[in-house]
């Protein structure tokens, strides 16, 4: 199975998200209703490190992704009752035209859920916004510690059964946890987008829409070092195979792919992802075939505006002769990158970053919408860049914007 097609196939399961909106919290333009905006938590986190639980210290690695949105048009589910169903419309399922005018990091400005895919292992899960617009402090605004796991803030968890037990920060190899706002969704009648009544007890809720940075400590171990298995064996190709994805929260609340959705702007021609599409942040890859590799992560997006990124590096990146140190490798030569790596949606990043298997990562994803930029960075707890400083291992509970600034123009490992 070729990596796109795996990669749709995953949505099918995984689930997507979308946003509406008049305006973003950035100020910029946007053309749905992007939901309620998270208010900021009390306090910051606070460093969560245990030495006996790091390995040894590593150099870093950033992906930036510039120049990031396009207008055009996904389909969005609507009421079969109301509509209008101007995209799509067959046997109850109905589809509208969401168009786009804005070029400012579309469609991912938009509502946002975050799905985890293990095997993983997560210490602390942090998301920053801006408190105004993006010149301004940025807010805490949802987080949630391995040390007080029953008490998350501003974050609900769905999925491997989180909703009845609560997320204790492992995640089995092929299990999969949504993560999102603990802002309701209003399904049912006249939703925008539609999605059908809930259940009595079940929860829908949005995702995050603007700018916004998601901050995650954890270890992605091989399969069989962690509990909580949701597979009978290694055949699948999920098995012992993370994943960060980023989806629009329209899929994400229909609960799985089904004949309705905003995924391609034909529902039965799924596999062509033209619609909202998805994210594949950090993705190790396992398609059972030459496609395959446990140790590194492919890093892509796409959906109407088209494929940014690259694919999985298969054999192209061989890592076994690589010191410990190496975290973002250069595809060309299966050494260690000599500086961070820059794409857009006419190159690729000729690099990818390095699954952490024995010690602990801070995972940064940075959409920034005013400058149409998308930043990706793993950074060893004891290898924080001195510019990121207010930031790591800290997790405050309000940054200033030079912060941010400094996030998003970090390097590394250079």
């Amino acid at each position: 199975m070729n990596f796109k097609v795996k990669s749709l196939l995953l949505a099918l399961l995984c689930a997507c998200s979308q946003g509406l909106g008049s305006q973003s919290p950035d100020g910029g333009p946007q053309t749905q209703n992007p939901g309620p905006k998270p208010g900021p938590v009390d306090g910051g986190l606070g460093a969560d490190l245990d030495p006996s639980e790091l390995d040894p210290v590593s150099h870093g690695g950033t992906i930036t992704f510039e120049s990031i949105g396009a207008p055009g048009w996904y389909p969005s589910r609507r009421d079969p009752e109301t509509g209008p169903c101007d995209a799509y419309q067959a046997s109850g399922c109905c589809l509208s035209k969401h168009t786009i005018e804005s070029n400012a990091l579309t469609p991912w400005d938009e509502d946002l859920i975050v799905t985890l895919r293990g095997p993983m292992k997560v210490k602390q899960f942090a998301v920053y916004q801006p408190a105004g617009d993006s010149k301004g402090p940025w807010n805490l605004v949802s987080s949630w510690d391995d040390r007080s796991p029953k008490s998350p803030r501003g974050l609900h968890f769905e999925g491997n059964s989180t909703e009845e037990k609560g997320f204790d920060g492992i995640i089995g190899t092929e299990c999969l946890v949504d993560v999102s706002t603990s802002e309701d969704f209003a399904c049912g009648p006249g939703s925008v987008p539609y999605c059908p009544p809930q259940g009595s007890g079940k929860k829908k809720t949005w995702g995050w829409s603007g700018s916004k940075l998601f901050v995650m400590l954890a270890t992605m171990p091989h399969a069989g070092s962690l509990g909580h298995a949701c597979s009978q064996g290694s055949g699948g190709n999920w098995f012992d195979a993370p994943w960060v994805g980023l989806s629009h929260g329209e899929l994400v609340r229909a609960g799985a792919f089904g004949s309705c959705h905003c995924y391609a702007k034909e529902p039965d021609k799924w596999y062509l992802g033209d619609g909202c599409g998805q994210f594949n942040v950090f993705e190790v890859v396992n398609d059972n075939n030459d496609f395959r590799n446990f140790d590194v992560f492919s890093t892509n997006m796409f959906g109407y505006a088209g494929y940014v990124g690259e694919g999985p590096c298969g054999s192209r990146c061989k890592v076994g002769s690589l010191g410990s140190e190496a975290d973002l490798i250069d595809k060309s030569t299966s050494t260690e990158a000599a500086r961070g790596a820059v794409a857009s949606p006419t190159r690729g990043p000729g690099a990818a970053l390095r699954r952490p298997v024995s010690g602990y990562r801070y995972f940064l994803i940075l959409l920034d919408v005013p400058n149409r930029t998308v930043q990706l960075a793993i950074i060893h707890p004891l290898n924080v860049p001195a510019s990121v400083g207010a930031l790591l291992p800290g997790l405050p509970a309000q940054m200033e914007a030079s912060t941010v600034e400094a996030v998003r123009t970090l390097r590394l490992p250079r």
